[in-house]
């Protein structure tokens, strides 16, 4: 390991008490936000890793993928050949991301096969699972604390034949920009009621109860951040005091301004791992005589975090 990854391991390690997420921690903070920058400003958003043989990192691009992910948070990677949905997990575990999520719409072994389904079909109800555009969100922000999703991966098997491209958003830029400008409004999206999702009932069933949580909210070591966070004007409610609406105002204005923003459009092989950034989608449309679009996606409760054994 070198020198720059010994530090990475550092910051992600041996943060207790000194989060820089924390408002009091100033010195730490300032110090992580020169990191940050300098890791971007090093790191172009656009890099893709190429997989071995095996469908994995090659040793030798370990650091350099720790370094992508401090500095933006997620990873392109394109595979050499087809990877299967077993493939697409054994490259997730090198990335140290093990505990899946079970959500309604995944497959047997958890992942989910992103595609437009059958009007008759119970998912046509959810704009994934349709070929309509998804605005700005963080994955699984209806999820109860304890499964709160900290990163997921996409792998494009097909992409569709127009449109579909992805929009990425590091959600610690997110809350770099906040504190630059306003830091006194991050303990609203701190505030453990800033956010309230109505439960999910369907034929008079509770698919999913009621959810209420903050945006921003720091991981139980201090060591990372975490977002839950939404875009649709439906079945979300909002805390409606003055300096709420202004927070909700400036992260709506910062996305809006799209400065820290990523396009990404997936080809087939390719795909991300990453923490969970916030992300949309675009609308897409495929057509005869093309593959319909696919893309495996798998939810995860542990962070990214690449090791050198790989």
């Amino acid at each position: 390991m070198n020198a720059s990854s010994e530090h990475i391991t550092d910051t992600l390690d041996d943060c207790a008490g000194h989060s820089p997420f924390v408002l009091q921690n100033e010195g730490e903070y300032q110090a992580w936000r020169l990191r940050k920058l300098e890791y971007r400003r090093r790191m172009p958003a656009d890099r893709v890793f190429e997989l071995d043989q095996d469908g994995l990192l090659p040793e030798s691009s370990l650091a350099a993928a720790r370094l992508q992910i401090q500095a933006h948070n997620f990873v392109l990677f394109q595979s050499v050949q087809p990877l299967d949905k077993a493939r697409f997990l054994a490259l997730n575990r090198q990335a140290g991301l093990s505990r899946l999520d079970q959500n309604p719409g995944a497959d047997e072994d958890r992942v989910t096969s992103l595609r437009v389904v059958a009007s008759n079909d119970d998912r046509a109800l959810y704009i994934p699972y349709t070929n309509r555009a998804m605005n700005w969100h963080t994955d699984g922000y209806y999820n109860p604390a304890e499964r709160a999703i900290n990163a997921f991966a996409l792998y494009c098997v097909h992409q569709a034949h127009r449109g579909g491209g992805n929009t990425l958003f590091d959600h610690e830029m997110m809350y770099l920009m906040i504190r630059d400008r306003e830091p006194e409004l991050l303990d609203a999206l701190m505030d453990p009621d800033m956010m309230q999702v109505p439960p999910n009932v369907q034929d008079n069933r509770i698919v999913r109860a009621r959810e209420t949580g903050p945006v921003f909210a720091i991981s139980p070591g201090g060591c990372s951040l975490l977002m839950r966070y939404t875009s649709r004007p439906r079945h979300i409610v909002w805390k409606t005091d003055r300096r709420s609406q202004r927070a909700l105002d400036l992260v709506r204005e910062i996305l809006v301004r799209g400065e820290a923003a990523a396009e990404v459009r997936l080809e087939a092989g390719q795909g991300i791992i990453c923490n969970n950034v916030l992300h949309g989608r675009q609308a897409f449309h495929d057509a005869d005589g093309h593959p319909q679009r696919l893309i495996y996606r798998a939810r995860y409760y542990d962070p990214v975090r690449f090791d050198d054994a790989g």
